[in-house]
């Protein structure tokens, strides 16, 4: 039997590798299209965080007032204040002093700001969105990492809640990703959800967006996504954000500060992280 002539040999395999990569883009496509648009496209009630009431800028202990004693830092080192250029008329700044870790950690100096965000209409939900922009100084210095607001939720009616927090956070380096914590019959698990998604800019406004779906009870197959300034840098869908049904979206956790729930890796230099309004969504 005479075989074909290479030149039709390649030829064809040219033309199978074509229509393989025109099926796999298609494919692609299918997939991940509704992924890759940011959540606030797709999430269409919403709730912001005010910095300002009838025009006039809060204080730092207008906040407070607002928060029923749930809040950590808020008066030592958060300030309000118009700003220019910015992406938002109004923003808050969280003073990180050299030193200091949480303002929540069990020993050694205190510094940057914790407390809930929980608005009424979005507890309870099973999906949320969370939008807000941030400014690290030219010269910031990572250290070991430190962590950014994210959405938490939590079992309302249990006395001693079971719940998570999954935030976004800087590393080493640079590194931005997220973690997740989460809380159950009393034990404590951190995990990061992803290490390394994307560098942090410094020095301009940075918009985030992260998306997060509960899982079903006892099943890792919760969502956690992460755009930076539009681009999906976080698609996880195998996240266990809860064992059981009762827990569910409660609102934001405004964490900002060096290190981690252990108090390791401490402010190397005073500096500032500046926040515009927060703004969770959810369907």
């Amino acid at each position: 039997m005479k075989m074909p002539a290479p030149k039709v040999i390649v030829f064809n395999a040219a033309a199978l590798l074509v229509t393989a990569a025109a099926l796999a883009a298609v494919l692609r496509s299918l997939l991940i299209s509704p992924n890759a648009a940011p959540c606030s496209e797709r999430y269409t009630s919403s709730t912001v965080f005010p910095l300002e009431r009838a025009g006039v800028v809060l204080t730092a202990a207008d906040l407070q007032s607002r928060l029923g004693g749930k809040d950590a830092g808020v008066l030592e080192n958060v300030s309000i204040a118009r700003v220019e250029n910015g992406p938002a008329p109004v923003a808050m700044t969280v003073s990180l002093p050299k030193g200091a870790t949480s303002p929540n950690a069990s020993s050694g100096p205190k510094a940057g700001v914790s407390f809930p965000w929980q608005p009424r209409l979005v507890q309870g939900k099973t999906a949320a969105c969370l939008s807000y922009s941030v400014l690290l100084p030219a010269d910031f210095q990572f250290a070991r990492g430190g962590v950014l607001p994210g959405i938490s939720g939590v079992d309302a009616a249990d006395p001693a809640p079971d719940g998570f927090v999954a935030r976004i956070v800087w590393r080493d380096g640079g590194h931005g990703g997220a973690s997740n914590r989460t809380t159950s019959a009393g034990e404590t698990r951190a995990a990061a959800a992803e290490r390394e998604a994307f560098l942090f800019p410094r020095g301009r406004w940075v918009k985030f967006e992260q998306e997060v779906v509960l899982n079903a009870p006892k099943r890792a197959d919760g969502i956690l996504r992460l755009w930076v300034d539009g681009k999906l840098t976080i698609d996880r869908t195998d996240i266990n954000y809860r064992t059981k049904p009762a827990v569910a979206i409660s609102g934001v956790a405004a964490d900002v500060y060096y290190g981690f729930e252990d108090g390791a890796g401490a402010a190397p230099k005073d500096t500032k992280v500046s926040m515009t309004p927060f703004e969770i969504r959810w369907r």
